[in-house]
């Protein structure tokens, strides 16, 4: 026989216990099966800087309280290499919304409003551990399960998104050779399209008799992405500007190329931007500097429009001005097309405090949310 203020203790439990449920998104890629494309962010990284967006048709819903992301692997896969566990230093996952009717490259103005932190701290992950279509949410033992500090109410705003930002660092999966932390996931059409790049004119050396400074272009030309110069025999330790301008043939020093004086340089672009940054004990620019971006914001508006660019860097035997210059790139940028699906990809794969992102994406991680 059960006794009455047992019942009622057991009641009153069960209604202090908010309930549970899920959130599968993308919603309308239909997430409870396979999603047909992956992501490398941010689990296959050493430091990485990721931002999910999805619309409140992709979450499921615009209010809800959430305690508890899920991610899981895509599949089906063999499993690869070693079997774990692997350690990420520090990994914070904070979670919110924006009022941005469209992502760019640039982390910080992708939000409107300060996000929730969510979770902060180590982390022990397992690789994919072989083929399942699909694999479970949470991932192998849990480790794919990122409970909350404390639950976050979201409401996502009319013409807005969920923003989930992800920053790790000092993830040791590189250390043991590869293996699988590849994310579900499912691209969309739309996004940006990449435009085209030209080369033009010569470099000069840093000093007598030293090969020609060169600029080289990477990354994604076009409205809502960015673009990185790089550059060689720049000098070593040198500081180096990068110029950006809107014309190649009329500048504040008058008609270019304008020559610089006592010298084999020639300034070939004019002068309306520019970044610094600083070449390595060879004498390299690596891309990865935050001076050495160009991020275009995501406007149609700016399709089509041509960027120049050039390297110029601090060589005392180079001319009268001590500066040598490399050769310049002509960029037409692409186009910004509407995003078919309510879902963006935003990622620095190589640090977790990157200002500018070196990946866009029409894509939507598969992600699940415990809701209370």
């Amino acid at each position: 026989m059960t006794h009455f203020p047992v019942v009622l203790c057991l009641a009153a439990l069960g209604a202090a216990v908010p309930a549970q449920s899920f959130l599968s998104l993308p919603a309308t890629a239909n997430p409870a099966s396979e999603l047909p494309n992956y992501t490398l962010l941010p689990l296959m990284q050493v430091n990485c800087r990721v931002q999910f967006f999805y619309t409140a048709a992709e979450v499921g819903m615009a209010q809800f309280q959430a305690d508890q992301l899920e991610w899981r692997y895509d599949g089906p896969i063999p499993q690869v290499g070693y079997p774990g566990p692997f350690q990420i230093q520090r990994l914070r996952i904070d979670i919110g919304t924006t009022t941005n009717p469209m992502p760019g490259p640039r982390f910080a103005d992708n939000l409107s409003q300060p996000l929730q932190p969510v979770f902060d701290g180590p982390w022990t992950f397992m690789p994919d551990p072989g083929s399942a279509f699909p694999h479970p949410w949470g991932g192998p033992n849990g480790s794919l399960a990122f409970p909350f500090q404390a639950p976050a109410a979201i409401d996502i705003p009319a013409g807005g998104w969920l923003v989930v930002d992800v920053r790790m660092e000092g993830n040791n999966i590189a250390n043991f050779g590869y293996s699988h932390a590849i994310l579900d996931g499912a691209p969309t059409s739309g996004g940006v399209v990449d435009g085209n790049l030209q080369l033009y004119g010569q470099g000069c050396p840093v000093a007598p008799g030293r090969p020609a400074a060169s600029l080289s272009v990477s990354g994604t030309r076009a409205p809502g992405a960015a673009y990185f110069l790089s550059g060689q025999n720049l000098g070593a330790f040198a500081p180096v500007f990068t110029v950006f301008g809107l014309s190649n043939s009329h500048s504040g020093f008058g008609a270019l190329p304008f020559p610089i004086p006592g010298s084999t340089c020639s300034i070939l672009t004019s002068i309306d931007y520019y970044g610094v940054a600083t070449a390595d004990a060879a004498g390299f620019l690596s891309a990865n500097q935050p001076g050495s971006a160009m991020a275009v914001p995501a406007n149609p508006a700016f399709a089509g429009v041509q960027i120049y660019s050039q390297l110029a860097t601090l060589a005392p035997s180079a001319s009268a001005f001590g500066v040598a210059v490399s050769n310049a790139a002509a960029v037409t940028l692409g186009s910004f097309q509407p995003l078919g699906r309510g879902t963006y990809l935003v990622g620095n794969g190589d640090s977790a405090l990157a200002p500018v992102a070196t990946e866009v994406r029409a894509f939507g991680c598969a992600m699940r949310l415990r809701t209370l």
